[in-house]
């Protein structure tokens, strides 16, 4: 049997001779038609556009799913749950989902093909937080690891996430003595919940996001996190104390809301992009992100130790340049053409 593998708007992966193609990640709905079965790694919705699709057969974790309708307001569709640690067989390939860190419910896909063993990451934080375990780490050897690189540039600096957290509560604690509501855009799924986590334990604040931030929030409430949070769609503008409250906006999000406009108001982002643009519109930009940085996804590959690396998303060429020149393993990006060499393959 032989196991062949490329990026094709997606992960695709082909078992001859019989001819089965798995995909992972989808970008597309055309993309996973034609495929045997689909796997999605967490619900953020560039991995995750497969899930409403009827005749789409789709692999995934519970939570992803249900992250997923709350996301979108957009019901998932023959869709089987997968337990995380559990080996499945799938159209006779063994599959394992293991813990990603990232998201609730996020995991990495290990494929037991008879000729080779694959590690797909999907997006992975290397750090245990709040909300979050860390990525695991295979437990069985590993030939191919394809991993995220997104942030696998060396020159992009992210201080230590709790440093980050400290940093933002010490900015939200100066608007409130100061009668300032502190209004901080970030994304719904993930960071939201990780920060709102944050607060609820270092301060004693009234925390108010959007309903589809809410939604989310409940996800992770029944899964264990005590989230303390409100709606603001539900709020009279007499409610909003100046000296205790916090405002969560979506992160595109630009116009301020009209119960907000009588207040006086403090503006910051929280992005792992921070890391990299100014985001002069707001005060105070958060480089925080549920992704692992560079040096974190250096670790990670160390820790797997596979035989090949092949890399996505993000700065994957400087990530593989990286891998090959610290691990001394052979790294390229998974969309180069095979008859492409980069300058460090060829020496």
């Amino acid at each position: 049997m032989t196991t062949l593998f490329k990026y094709d708007k997606g992960i695709k992966f082909l078992k001859k001779p019989e001819n089965l193609t798995l995909i992972a990640d989808p970008t597309t709905v055309k993309a996973a038609e034609n495929c045997d079965a689909t796997l999605i790694t967490h619900a953020h919705t560039d991995h995750s556009l497969a899930f409403p699709n009827e005749g789409i057969r789709v692999y995934s974790t519970e939570i992803a799913s249900q992250l997923f309708e709350s996301l979108t307001a957009r019901k998932t569709r023959n869709t089987k749950f997968i337990e995380l640690e559990k080996t499945i067989n799938i159209n006779d390939v063994e599959v394992k989902f293991i813990p990603a860190g990232h998201l609730l419910g996020a995991a990495q896909i290990v494929f037991y093909f008879d000729d080779l063993t694959i590690c797909y990451t999907g997006d992975i934080s290397t750090d245990k937080m709040i909300t979050v375990p860390k990525a695991a780490v295979p437990e069985d050897e590993v030939d191919i690891l394809i991993t995220e690189a997104t942030y696998g540039k060396g020159d992009l600096f992210f201080d230590s996430r709790e440093r980050i957290k400290t940093s933002i509560l010490k900015w939200v604690a100066e608007n409130l003595q100061k009668n300032k509501v502190p209004v901080i855009n970030m994304g719904h799924l993930g960071p939201a919940q990780e920060i709102i986590a944050y607060l609820n334990e270092m301060l004693s604040v009234d925390i108010y996001c959007d309903n589809r931030t809410s939604e989310i929030n409940k996800i992770y409430q029944k899964e264990g996190h005590n989230l303390q949070w409100n709606r603001f769609d539900l709020l009279n503008d007499s409610e909003l104390k100046d000296e205790r409250s916090v405002v969560l906006l979506p992160r595109a999000a630009k116009e301020i809301p009209e119960f907000l406009k009588s207040h006086k108001i403090s503006r910051g982002i929280v992005t792992g992009q921070a890391s990299r643009f100014a985001y002069s519109s707001f005060e105070q930009a958060f480089p925080f992100s549920m992704h692992a940085n560079c040096n974190e996804l250096l670790e990670h590959v160390k820790a797997v130790n596979p035989q090949k690396v092949y890399t996505l998303y993000g700065f994957d060429s400087d990530f593989a340049a990286i891998v090959r020149q610290k691990l001394k393993l052979f790294a390229r990006p998974i969309k180069m053409p095979k008859n492409r060499l980069t300058l460090e393959e060829f020496l």
